[in-house]
């Protein structure tokens, strides 16, 4: 069993990695769950409605919907997923809400303070971040249309900052450059999760 995670600034590229991840793992043989976080559940759709709709959440609020979002995912899909020896491949986890909610100074909360209020959720095996300059992460999101509050520049710059300080503490963190062409950011993906799964299973 392994759980993969995909972390990164918007605009990354996790998506589509995603997929394609889940595509070789398949092909190699492996039964896959794909999970993302926010949910679509009552707490991650109510996060993301009010992130693009408002009115705005407090800073503690939001910290709130992320955790208690997260315990249903963590109970109701991580947990049975892994001991049914699948691999679980999900589209962000709690280093998203420490990068992103650490720039709120109201909450008043470092990002590796909101990593240890997660002492509770099972730590990823491997977290593929998908690097990227916020000006190229933000262009591709205007490409896409409308964004929400997460989206701002000035806060991107400073989620970046904190995704880049998690990977330098956190040894399950692989950082792969995402201003590649994306079949050889897949392969840079691939090489990362294959070299992890072998070594799993030594």
């Amino acid at each position: 069993m392994s759980f993969l995670v995909f972390e990164g600034i918007d605009g990354a590229g996790k998506s589509s990695q995603v997929a394609a991840l889940i595509e070789r793992l398949e092909a190699a043989g492996r039964t896959v769950r794909r999970l993302v976080e926010p949910t679509n559940g009552e707490h991650g759709s109510e996060l993301r409605r009010r992130a693009r709709e408002g009115p705005p959440l407090s800073a503690q609020e939001e910290l709130d919907l992320f955790v208690t979002d997260r315990r249903e995912n963590v109970s109701r899909n991580v947990l049975p997923a892994l001991a049914a020896g699948e691999v679980v491949v999900q589209d962000r986890s709690y280093f998203s809400t420490a990068a992103y909610q650490a720039t709120r100074p109201e909450l008043g909360l470092t990002p590796e303070e909101i990593v240890a209020l997660h002492a509770w959720a099972p730590c990823p095996d491997l977290v593929l971040f998908l690097d990227l300059p916020v000006d190229v992460g933000l262009a591709r999101v205007a490409r896409r249309g409308a964004g929400d509050a997460f989206e701002e520049e000035g806060r991107q710059r400073k989620v970046r900052e904190n995704f880049l300080a998690l990977a330098e503490r956190t040894p399950a963190f692989r950082r792969i450059d995402a201003t590649q062409a994306p079949e050889q950011v897949a392969a840079a993906v691939w090489a990362a999760v294959s070299a992890h799964l072998e070594g799993a299973e030594c």
